[in-house]
C-alpha cells in the first residue's frame, strides 16, 4: 500500500474535528439547517431532496478524499481575522435541536395527561 493510500485511509487528511463520524454528523446537521433557512428566505427548492447524510457522504467520502488524493486538504484560514468559533456554533445548534425535541415530547406527553 502506498504512503498516500495509508494517509487517506487513516483519515488524517481531514481536520481533527472532522475525523469522527458523529462529529461530522453534527456539522452536516447544522449545514442542513443553514440550507433550510436559505430555502425559506429565498424561496424555491434549492437542494430540496438533499439530506444531511447525503451531503456528509459526498463531502467527506468523495470530495475531500479525491482532493486529498491529489494533494489538497481543508485547512483553517491563516487570515488575521476574528472568525466565529465552529465548536460554539455546533454546540448551540445541537442544543437548539435538543430543546425543540424536548418541547415536542413534552407537548405530546401533556396531551395524554387527563389532568
Amino acid at each position: 500500500m502506498s504512503k498516500v493510500q495509508e494517509w487517506l485511509e487513516s483519515g488524517e487528511y481531514l481536520p481533527s474535528f472532522m475525523r469522527d463520524f458523529h462529529d461530522q454528523k453534527d456539522i452536516f446537521k447544522y449545514l442542513d439547517e443553514v440550507r433550510e433557512r436559505s430555502v425559506k428566505k429565498n424561496g424555491g427548492s434549492y437542494m430540496a431532496n438533499l439530506t444531511f447524510s447525503d451531503a456528509q457522504v459526498y463531502t467527506i467520502d468523495i470530495f475531500l478524499w479525491v482532493m486529498a488524493r491529489h494533494g489538497y486538504t481543508l485547512q483553517r484560514s491563516r487570515k488575521g481575522l476574528v472568525f466565529t468559533d465552529l465548536d460554539d456554533t455546533i454546540s448551540r445548534a445541537n442544543k437548539s435541536r435538543s430543546d425543540t425535541s424536548t418541547a415536542f415530547l413534552k407537548k405530546l406527553l401533556s396531551k395524554g395527561d387527563p389532568a
